[in-house]
């Protein structure tokens, strides 16, 4: 379930859109096709109001999805995934059109051992659809925040931080739709490995 926010909070051209959600976890009807166990969801909607003080997000992408992200509660939860790439928990992710999807994580390691424990606030995660494994995510957490890549149903999505060092708002929105000249189309939106 998701609401397209009017008119009037068109900024710079790009509509916004934000999820409705139904008590603080949202519904989970669309996150567990293959089990019933409850996925994690720290996501919130971020009031329309609040997306306006915002201000532009430091993505030119067309259209997006704005929420705010429980980062502690994230970061907690994650960190308790074993290091032995064994399955860790349901997560929740929300798309540019609101809707969440919900990938299984494990931990990934792609720095070094002894890199990785020099700076352990540096984590990297990866993760799949339990009834759809080609829908598949990849995300870090840093002192930054989180920044994630999610490839579903072809498309590449990217969720960021909405501002630098803004750690609470996030956006999601496909790669697909950022200008073909932006510097940050070619730069800051590997993250999906393109």
């Amino acid at each position: 379930m998701y609401q397209v926010l009017p008119a009037s909070l068109l900024l710079t051209g790009i509509w916004l859109v934000a999820a409705a959600c139904a008590g603080s976890s949202g519904s989970t009807e669309k996150f567990s096709e293959a089990t019933s166990e409850v996925p994690l969801d720290f996501w919130q909607l971020t009031p329309a109001t609040e997306v306006q003080q915002l201000g532009p997000p430091r993505f030119n992408a067309q259209r997006y999805g704005v929420m705010t992200l429980a980062l502690d509660n994230l970061s907690e939860a994650l960190a308790a995934i074993p290091n032995d790439g064994s399955p860790g928990p349901l997560v929740a992710f929300f798309l540019p059109d609101g809707t969440r999807r919900v990938f299984r994580l494990r931990t990934t390691m792609v720095m070094a051992p002894e890199l990785a424990a020099r700076y352990p606030e540096l984590r990297t995660y990866a993760g799949e659809m339990p009834a759809h494994p080609e829908n598949r995510a990849r995300l870090e957490l840093t002192p930054a925040g989180l920044r994630a890549w999610l490839l579903y149903e072809g498309q590449n999505l990217l969720v960021e931080p909405y501002r630098t060092g803004d750690t609470i708002h996030y956006i999601c929105f496909d790669k697909a739709s950022l200008p073909a000249d932006s510097k940050r189309n070619s730069k800051e939106a590997r993250l999906g490995g393109n």
